[in-house]
């Protein structure tokens, strides 16, 4: 019971989703972006795609900074 967005990942090399060159927007990979994933955005109040543009816009490890700093205890 694989997830079939780490699967996709791995098989490509990928670290994350971000890094993909098959999809300029993020929102036509129906792994990533389909029903269940938004149901989820929407109840845990995330938004994975905006996540992934702006790991794409600063790379993960100036995100990961960020996120460790605006996380409130």
């Amino acid at each position: 019971r694989n997830c079939k967005m780490k699967v996709c990942a791995v098989s490509r090399k990928l670290t994350t989703c971000a890094e993909c060159k098959g999809f300029q927007d993020l929102r036509d990979c129906k792994k990533l972006y389909n029903f269940i994933s938004r149901f989820f955005g929407f109840i845990f109040r995330t938004d994975r795609i905006a996540n992934l543009n702006r790991i794409r816009e600063i790379g993960l490890s100036k995100f990961k900074k960020e996120k460790r700093i605006d996380v409130k205890p």
